[in-house]
């Protein structure tokens, strides 16, 4: 039986997906639908990511985009714009807020059934080479997602999700290759970016099964 998996977030999932006549984008979710076709698995990959999304987006359109699909796998990528929106748009997502909404997603999930969840933890990168909009506010930006990044982990663990610890894996493949490797921009991957998520969506996926 083909087992469907939806991936819902911001610009990272979205990748330019609704450009794609395959409707995967061009980041880690093809990735991840090029790694199963290899494997000939029968997979169906939902990519319902949109650019610019925050969390209190997901949650509007939750029934739509992931409950009524009924997906055997759910993937929750969800973060980045919680906090840089706070610098282009004047528009910040307080902490509290960001728990409340992601708590209410999870819940949902879990409620209607959904049997796996995978959640990836946002990520950002302080000193990369170039921050558009967002450059002068770096810094604060590490820090504001410093203070989500911990309810994203103890949401994942209250829900019984998987977890990617990305920023870890972040850090460390800077630590060998530098920023402009991994998100030149401090906040969307690069080649290099996504491939590394998807190999450690991969691990978590079959970790899973």
């Amino acid at each position: 039986m083909t087992e469907r998996i939806v991936f819902i977030g911001d610009s990272i999932t979205d990748a330019e997906h609704t450009s794609d006549l395959r409707r995967l984008g061009h980041g880690y979710v093809d990735m991840i639908f090029d790694a199963f076709a290899a494997r000939g698995a029968d997979v169906e990959i939902v990519n319902n990511g949109i650019a610019g999304n925050r969390v209190a987006h997901l949650r509007e359109r939750w029934q739509t985009d992931v409950l009524d699909l009924r997906p055997d796998l759910l993937t929750v990528f969800i973060g980045g714009n919680d906090t840089i929106s706070t610098l282009f748009q004047g528009s910040p997502t307080p902490v509290a807020d960001f728990e409340r909404d992601l708590d209410d997603i999870l819940t949902r999930a879990v409620a209607a059934g959904i049997p796996r969840i995978i959640v990836i933890d946002p990520f950002f990168v302080s000193d990369a080479p170039w921050a558009g909009n967002w450059k002068d506010g770096s810094e604060f930006a590490r820090a504001d997602l410093d203070t989500k990044r911990p309810v994203v982990r103890a949401l994942a663990d209250r829900h019984g999700a998987a977890f990617i610890p990305l920023q870890d894996h972040v850090t460390a493949a800077i630590a060998e290759r530098g920023g402009a490797i991994v998100a030149p921009d401090g906040l969307h991957p690069s080649s290099f970016g996504h491939r590394l998520i998807a190999r450690l969506w991969l691990a978590t996926y079959d970790a899973l099964a």
